[in-house]
């Protein structure tokens, strides 16, 4: 069954994933509550991944089936988007100094495997993890509701001490930090008439993701998502636990949007996946323009640059999209997952 107001979720989750990758000057430094908020909302995605893994669930789990067009529509899509930037970046030595002295090949595979080579590609190595564990996964809806707690809250934990690879160039590591958020949706559809219980205290969970925004940086000096070694100690991750309540608010107060008909989100959410493997290359696009330096220099402020910014990012990408789409038709999805 389709839940147009989850369209919408999905649609939201990119637009606020592409404002967390667009930074201005010191934008960050100037609105860090804002740059809090925005900062890791790929675990938006994931619950999404989660929530529809078992919302379109039906019958018995067919694994091959499942790999064969998590294949098509993910990991193939990630190869050639990944192309232009691999080949670049062999050609130019330009690998990023986390990787230390690499030949080129060596860069460009770990590059591969990792994500490192363009913004937010590190979802897919660490999404592959995910599709490499469906027959364990897909076994936690079956689990008893005290079961599904204990698991959801023992892995919370292991998150919230891990906090998220540094570079992203860990995908094992940004395994533990996100599965539960994908077992979050999971236990979202198992248990929907307990999200409609507590959907009274949306406001409270919405006002709660703020303030945990807020405390992040002024009790605890941190800006944006928190990366560590696995294996050392740095406190708990505060923006996880800002990310569930985000995710709580959303989830108690999506009925209200059911039955309303909101063209842009929708839009936005058809063109979700394209948007996620495209947006990087615009901002690399703008980075070369140097368009931080003629905004600023135009005359706006951080504020107003940022806004435009994204909205060249948001508007460059879906018209990329679209032109993809038109050109390629149904094959578009196994170049640009959309």
């Amino acid at each position: 069954m389709f839940i147009t107001s989850f369209h919408y979720f999905r649609g939201f989750a990119i637009l606020i994933i592409i404002a967390g990758h667009v930074h201005v000057g010191n934008s960050e430094v100037d609105f860090p509550t804002f740059t809090n908020l925005v900062s890791g909302s790929t675990a938006l995605f994931v619950f999404i991944s989660g929530y529809l893994f078992q919302h379109l669930q039906k019958g018995v789990f067919n694994y091959p089936l499942y790999l064969n067009k998590k294949f098509k529509y993910v990991i193939l899509p990630y190869l050639i988007c990944s192309t232009p930037a691999i080949i670049n970046i062999a050609m130019t030595g330009d690998f990023h100094p986390l990787l230390g002295n690499v030949t080129t090949i060596e860069g460009s595979v770990i590059n591969l495997l990792t994500g490192r080579h363009v913004t937010a590609y590190w979802y897919v190595p660490f999404a592959a993890l995910l599709f490499m564990s469906a027959p364990i996964i897909v076994k936690f809806s079956l689990l008893k509701h005290s079961i599904q707690l204990s698991i959801l809250f023992i892995f919370s934990i292991i998150a919230i001490y891990a906090h998220r690879p540094i570079g992203g160039l860990n995908p094992f590591h940004s395994f533990l930090y996100y599965i539960p958020f994908y077992l979050f949706g999971i236990y979202a559809v198992v248990n929907r008439d307990l999200i409609e219980k507590i959907k009274k205290y949306n406001v409270i969970f919405l006002i709660t993701t703020v303030l945990l925004a807020y405390f992040q940086v002024s009790f605890m000096g941190v800006i944006g998502s928190s990366h560590k070694d696995l294996f050392t100690f740095s406190g708990i991750d505060i923006m996880y636990l800002q990310k569930v309540s985000l995710l709580l608010f959303v989830m108690t107060s999506l009925n209200s949007l059911e039955n309303k008909n909101v063209k842009p989100l929708s839009f936005f959410a058809n063109i979700s996946f394209s948007l996620y493997f495209i947006h990087g290359y615009v901002l690399i696009l703008l980075a070369r323009l140097s368009i931080n330096d003629i905004l600023l220099n135009y005359g706006f402020n951080e504020a107003s640059a940022m806004i435009i910014k994204f909205s060249l990012v948001v508007v460059i990408s879906s018209l990329l999209s679209i032109s993809i789409i038109k050109i390629l038709g149904k094959r578009s999805r196994y170049f640009i997952g959309s």
